[in-house]
C-alpha cells in the first residue's frame, strides 16, 4: 500500500474511536458540558499566557457538529467524559490539517520505521504571502470598551446572571457595529454593500445590524467574564422570545421578518457550517458561544448563509461575481493600458465560445494580459481553502480552453475598436481570486494565478509589463528570512505523524514589490 492510503487509514480508524468515547452516552444537557468545558480550557491557555497554534473556535465547531452527529442517551456528562471529547475534538483539527493536505496532494508522504513524514509537495511562499497580506489588513485601533460597559461589568457580582440593561447592551452593540465595520473597511479588495441582496427581500446592511447585536452580546459576555476571572462562562443563552425581543428594541429598522430571518440562517445544523452558523438550538433556547461570532467573518457570514438557503447558492454566486469589475478599476491605473471587459469570443460558425473577463493591452508594446476572474466567498476554514484551489484549477482549464480554440484560429476574439489585431500581441495568461494566491501548480502550461489582495499590495504598476513580470515571476516570502519551516509530530493510532509546518516571522515584515 502506498504511504499516502496507509496514512489515510490510519487516520480513519483514529476517527472512528471518538464514536465509542462514554460522553456520548448521556443525554441532550451535553452540549452544554462540551462547550462549558472546551472555553474553560481556553481560559486556562489565556489566564498562563500561552500561545498554541490550536484553533478554538474550530474545535468548539467541531463539538456541535459532533453533539449533533452522534444519538443522544440519558444522563448527565461527566467531567472527565466532557475532557476526554474535547481533546478528541482538538486532535481532529491536526487530523483534518493532514488528510486535506494529503487528499489535496499537497504533501508528500514518507513512512519510515512505522511512523509518517510527510512534507510541503507545493511552494510554501504563496501561503506565506497570504499570511502576511491577511495580517496587514487587519484594522488597528479598534473601540474599546465604553465607560458605560466598564462600570456595569466593576459592579457586577461575579456569580450573577442577569441580562445587562439596555444602555449597557446598547453601548456593547454600537462597539460591535464600530468594529464591523472597521474589519469590513480594512479588507483590500473591497467589501459587499449594503445593498447586496440576501434573498427573502433581506439586504447586507439589514444582517449586518443583526449581526452587531449578537456579537456585542458575544463580546460583551466575554469582556464580562474575562475581567471577573471567569473566563469559563463566556457561554450564554437566551431564548427564542428573549432574542426577537432584544433585536426589536436594539434594530428597529430591521423588519420583525428578517430578525426572524437572519436568526434562522445563523442557527446551525446539520449540513450547515458552525462558522458561518454560529447559534446552537437547544430546545427553545438558543447558546451563543462567543468565540465562534467574530467581526471578522461578518461578510463570508453573511454570504455562505444566504448561499445555503434554498435556491440562493447560484443567485449569490452571480452576485459575487458581479465584484470582480474591482479587477477592471484596479487594472485601469496601469500608464499606457487599454482595459476592457467581458470580451466576447465567437467561433468561425458564428457560435459563442466564450469571453475573455478582463483584456489588458499595452498598444506600443503589443504586450497583453487575459484574465480569468473567479470571486469566490472567503475562506474560512481550511476544507474552503481547498475549495478556491479547485475553482483556480477549474478557471484554469476554462482559461486554455479559450486559448487553444484563439490560437488555433477556430474562434476570435472580438478586441473593441483600435486595438491591436490579437495575433500581433505577446499575451499572458492568468487566473484571479480575490484574497487568495494559488498554491498548486496548474493544469495548464504557461498560465499564473494571483489574486487582487496581492496586486493591490504592489501599488500601482509602472507600466504592463512591470505587472506582467509581477505575474510570471511573483515577489514571495524568502524562507529563512520571512518564515522558516519546522518539524511537529502528533499521534495518529499507534503512529507518530512529523510534518511540515509553517512558522511566519512576528518582526521581519514583508511586502511584494515590483521586480
Amino acid at each position: 500500500m502506498k504511504p499516502e492510503l496507509d496514512l489515510l487509514d490510519t487516520i480513519t480508524s483514529a476517527r472512528d474511536q471518538v464514536r465509542s468515547l462514554r460522553g456520548w452516552s448521556s443525554g441532550p444537557e451535553r452540549i452544554y458540558d462540551l462547550l462549558g468545558t472546551a472555553t474553560k480550557l481556553r481560559a486556562m491557555e489565556i489566564s498562563a499566557g500561552m500561545m498554541t497554534d490550536l484553533p478554538w473556535e474550530s474545535v468548539l465547531a467541531q463539538l456541535v457538529a459532533w453533539h449533533h452527529d452522534y444519538p443522544v442517551g440519558t444522563g448527565t456528562c461527566s467531567e472527565k467524559d466532557a475532557a476526554e471529547i474535547v481533546l478528541a475534538a482538538a486532535a481532529a483539527q491536526r487530523l483534518d490539517l493532514v488528510e486535506t493536505g494529503v487528499r489535496s496532494g499537497g504533501y508528500q508522504v514518507r513512512m519510515t520505521r512505522g511512523n509518517f513524514r510527510i512534507r510541503h509537495r507545493w511552494n510554501a511562499s504563496a501561503e506565506v504571502a497570504d499570511m502576511f497580506l491577511e495580517r496587514d489588513a487587519r484594522p488597528t485601533g479598534l473601540p474599546e470598551l465604553s465607560e458605560t460597559e466598564r462600570r456595569w461589568i466593576s459592579t457586577r457580582p461575579v456569580d450573577s446572571r442577569t441580562s445587562p440593561p439596555p444602555e449597557v447592551l446598547r453601548a456593547a452593540v454600537q462597539r460591535a457595529s464600530t468594529t464591523i465595520e472597521a474589519y469590513r473597511q480594512s479588507v483590500p479588495e473591497g467589501q459587499v454593500p449594503d445593498s447586496f441582496p440576501l434573498g427573502e427581500g433581506m439586504t447586507a446592511g439589514d444582517m449586518i445590524s443583526v449581526l452587531a447585536v449578537i456579537m456585542g452580546i458575544a463580546s460583551l459576555c466575554e469582556q464580562t467574564a474575562h475581567r471577573l476571572s471567569r473566563l469559563e462562562t463566556t457561554l450564554f443563552h437566551l431564548t427564542d422570545t428573549r432574542l426577537m425581543a432584544v433585536l426589536a428594541e436594539m434594530c428597529p429598522d430591521v423588519s420583525e421578518a428578517h430578525h426572524a430571518l437572519v436568526v434562522e440562517r445563523l442557527t446551525y445544523r446539520t449540513g450547515r457550517s458552525c462558522r458561518t452558523s454560529p447559534l446552537i438550538r437547544h430546545g427553545d433556547v438558543l447558546i451563543v458561544c462567543p468565540p465562534l461570532v467574530t467581526p471578522r467573518a461578518v461578510d463570508p457570514i453573511m454570504l455562505r448563509s444566504a448561499a445555503h438557503a434554498s435556491g440562493e447558492f447560484g443567485r449569490i454566486g452571480r452576485e459575487q461575481g458581479e465584484r470582480a469589475a474591482a479587477w477592471a478599476a484596479w487594472l485601469r491605473t496601469t500608464p499606457g493600458a487599454l482595459v476592457a471587459e467581458r470580451v466576447p469570443v465567437v467561433r468561425t460558425d458564428g457560435r459563442s465560445a466564450g469571453d475573455l473577463d478582463v483584456v489588458v493591452v499595452d498598444p506600443a508594446r503589443r504586450l497583453g494580459l487575459c484574465l480569468e476572474i473567479k470571486w469566490p466567498i472567503e475562506a474560512l476554514s481550511l476544507h474552503e481553502v481547498m475549495k478556491v484551489e479547485n475553482w483556480v484549477t477549474s478557471a484554469a482549464r476554462q482559461l486554455d480552453r479559450v486559448r487553444g480554440e484563439l490560437r488555433a484560429a477556430t474562434a476570435a476574439a472580438e478586441l473593441p475598436a483600435g486595438w491591436p489585431p490579437f495575433d500581433a500581441i505577446d499575451w499572458t495568461w492568468c487566473v484571479g481570486t480575490p484574497q487568495q494566491l494559488g498554491l498548486r501548480p496548474l493544469p495548464a502550461p504557461d498560465m499564473h494565478a494571483t489574486s487582487l489582495r496581492y496586486v493591490q499590495a504592489l501599488g500601482t504598476p509602472p507600466d504592463l509589463d512591470a505587472l506582467v513580470t509581477a505575474l510570471t515571476r511573483p515577489d514571495l516570502p524568502t524562507e529563512g528570512l520571512h518564515y522558516n519551516v519546522v518539524k511537529r509530530s502528533l499521534p495518529v493510532g499507534r503512529c507518530q505523524v512529523h510534518m511540515d509546518a509553517l512558522q511566519v516571522s512576528p518582526i521581519v515584515g514583508w511586502r511584494p514589490r515590483f521586480l
